[in-house]
């Protein structure tokens, strides 16, 4: 073959002309493109599913963690609750306990006392005998201004026999800025002008008593005078002391 002067020669390459050749290796590239496909998305489902069953997995247990958690909170809530209110109950039954002891010591002082006083009343052992204002208490009434008061006589003597007499109660105070004194019968309207006693061993003398508005006691002062030859009055004062109700 002449070749022409001024041109590329180029080689060429014949091959058998197969039209069915091309349509075979296009389908096996689009069946081998399917199955990638194919395969890449059933992994991918079954990874997915994997992983949501394992998320629903870890959701439960965290519930199941949270509920746990939510009760022991309550019981432990419970517990201070139980702890605090047994707390209460503890600190008001010592409380109750401390009164009741007291009250018992009060009682029991005052009864021993009682028995001293009896003792002295009957069986006396005193140097000072004879007839004696043995105690005067001041009690609050509950009401203003109105008190109520006891005020004991007793004979202490080796020989007890009936003695009489007549007890002057006096309140000695200031009113208004000035000095002044309040007999016990201007005070109680259940008195007369004269307090009559007449006992062997001993005698209470009761009773309630108002003050005037303004006046400020400070002392009651009760002369005992006994009927009858040789016998001397007796005097005492105590200082204005009132106790509770």
């Amino acid at each position: 073959m002449a070749a022409v002067k001024g041109s590329r020669q180029c080689k060429m390459i014949v091959v058998p002309h197969r039209p069915w050749y091309r349509a075979w290796r296009a389908t096996l590239c689009l069946a081998v493109f399917g199955a990638v496909s194919w395969l890449t998305y059933d992994y991918g489902l079954d990874q997915g599913l994997a992983t949501k069953v394992e998320v629903a997995g870890e959701r439960d247990a965290l519930r199941s963690a949270l509920d746990g958690s939510e009760a022991t909170l309550a019981e432990f809530r419970q517990q201070v609750a139980d702890l605090k209110l047994g707390g209460r109950v503890d600190t008001r039954a010592n409380e109750e306990v401390r009164l009741a002891v007291e009250s018992l010591q009060t009682q029991i002082a005052e009864l021993n006392e009682e028995i001293r006083f009896y003792k002295g009343v009957m069986v006396p052992n005193a140097e000072a005998k004879g007839l004696r204002v043995e105690r005067l208490d001041l009690r609050q009434s509950g009401v203003v201004n109105r008190y109520r008061y006891s005020l004991m006589l007793t004979q202490v003597v080796d020989k007890h026999e009936f003695v009489r007499g007549v007890v002057d109660v006096s309140l000695v105070g200031a009113q208004l800025g000035e000095a002044r004194t309040y007999t016990l019968s201007e005070l109680d309207a259940e008195i007369s002008a004269e307090i009559r006693f007449r006992f062997r061993y001993f005698q209470n003398i009761d009773g309630e008593l108002v003050l005037p508005a303004d006046f400020v006691p400070t002392k009651m002062v009760v002369v005992v005078s006994p009927s009858g030859r040789g016998t001397n009055s007796t005097e005492r004062t105590f200082a204005w002391q009132v106790k509770g109700v």
